[in-house]
């Protein structure tokens, strides 16, 4: 477990926001499998139903300007599958499925492949946006920054600009966004190879670009951000997926610190537990 002053089923896999995973899992009834597979061994993790929810009573309102996305919001739900539905498996092409079920049988034999995460490197895309920790929004001329609690990973949003020419690979890539309307528009591309796309162990390639198209609903309480995946190497073609995250201004991200403690570390390529 990374050493953390908050409690969450990501990366450490804490105990607390696991309960709802765990409890699903003890119910064979309720254990989803790889493409409603007959193989136990391809059993799927559930879903964490409830992350975050509102704001305590007397805090701050949000912002009434629909482009203000200033401040602390948190995922409503957390899924360990990033497909086009919940439980739904990504249209992978045939070798990188067969990637993802061995990947899937390590985590429920108990040794799980090792990531980038797991070695205290960040998340990478869409998989940060996942993170059932808090998320700040900074906006300032020409970029929006979110600062993660999980690992401090930082993003950069670059506004009204092109991606660079010859555009090296890094973990979080390069995004550049703008406004459509109301609603952020976010294109990141450059990603490397080295990260999975969600805890299952979804592969990627290089030619991963990840299209956010974010704004704010329910009177401002909520940033709905529908997420749009494409990689030809990958997959067969593009999938979408909707995911929410509650206004928090009663919310500090906390210190996190990968490195201390991190019982996570891997060893020949596996993720084990010390």
């Amino acid at each position: 477990m990374h050493t953390s002053t908050r409690l969450a089923c990501f990366g450490g896999l804490a105990a607390l926001l696991c309960v709802s995973a765990v409890s699903a899992q003890s119910n064979p009834r309720s254990i989803k499998r790889l493409n409603d597979s007959d193989d136990p061994t391809l059993a799927l993790t559930g879903p964490i139903v409830r992350v975050s929810g509102d704001a305590a009573a007397g805090s701050a309102p949000p912002s009434a300007d629909p482009r203000d996305f200033e401040g602390v919001w948190w995922i409503s739900r957390y899924e360990y599958l990033l497909g086009p539905g919940s439980g739904v498996t990504p249209p992978l092409k045939p070798e990188y499925l067969r990637i993802l079920e061995r990947r899937i049988r390590a985590k429920n034999r108990g040794t799980p492949e090792a990531d980038a995460s797991t070695d205290c490197r960040p998340h990478g895309m869409p998989r940060l946006m996942e993170s059932p920790y808090p998320i700040r929004f900074i906006q300032t001329p020409g970029q929006v920054t979110l600062l993660h609690e999980v690992a401090h990973n930082v993003r950069r949003i670059h506004l009204d600009t092109e991606h660079p020419k010859n555009l090296k690979t890094s973990y979080l890539g390069h995004s550049v966004g703008h406004w459509e309307g109301d609603t952020l528009v976010v294109d990141t591309r450059g990603l490397n190879d080295k990260t999975f796309i969600d805890d299952e162990g979804t592969s990627h390639s290089e030619q991963l670009q990840v299209v956010e198209r974010m704004r704010k609903i329910n009177g401002g309480k909520e940033l709905e951000v529908v997420i749009t995946v494409t990689d030809p190497v990958t997959l067969t073609e593009p999938y979408s997926y909707t995911r929410t995250y509650k206004w928090r201004p009663d919310v500090r991200p906390a210190e996190y610190v990968c490195e201390e403690n991190n019982r996570n570390a891997p060893q020949n390529g596996v993720t084990v537990a010390k």
